[in-house]
């Protein structure tokens, strides 16, 4: 028996991003800092803000986050702003999905199940299993540095324009 409303709902439906736009922001913010932050320049919240067309507020909350964990540091004051610190450009993706995201998400559903495991799969996790664990090697691997060296070598880019 084939549903074809039910199957043409789902091609047509797209799927909810794994990932929250505190994430992709968070990645970018830190890697826009990491390529402007020469000779100890601090980065204003409003530069990157405005450079990344992220909004201000939201932005503020996330970059707040990254300080408190010592990913990225802060200063107050007229001449403050966001800037990196030794560790920074050797965090891997995954510690700072952790911080935005929690850790939940990579053992999460695709379906939204709550106890979906190999033991007790949903109807989509195997399908999705070797492309989740794909991503989670890939952002166990990827280094802020590698992020900031590929965008500036032309390789990626930080905003759509």
């Amino acid at each position: 028996m084939t549903c074809t409303f039910a199957k043409a709902r789902l091609q047509a439906r797209t799927f909810a991003p794994m990932f929250s736009k505190a994430f992709g922001y968070a990645l970018r913010a830190i890697t826009y800092i990491a390529l402007h932050c020469e000779d100890g320049k601090r980065i204003s919240l409003q530069e990157v803000s405005e450079h990344l067309a992220v909004p201000h507020h939201f932005l503020g909350k996330i970059m707040q986050d990254l300080v408190h964990h010592g990913i990225i540091d802060s200063a107050k004051g007229p001449t403050g702003g966001f800037f990196v610190n030794a560790r920074t450009c050797d965090y891997h993706l995954i510690e700072v999905l952790k911080i935005t995201d929690g850790s939940q998400v990579l053992n999460s559903c695709v379906m939204g199940i709550r106890h979906c495991n190999a033991e007790r799969p949903c109807p989509l996790h195997h399908d999705f299993a070797s492309c989740k664990n794909g991503m989670i090697r890939a952002l166990e691997e990827k280094t802020v540095r590698m992020l900031a060296e590929d965008v500036k070598a032309g390789g990626s880019f930080l905003i759509r324009e």
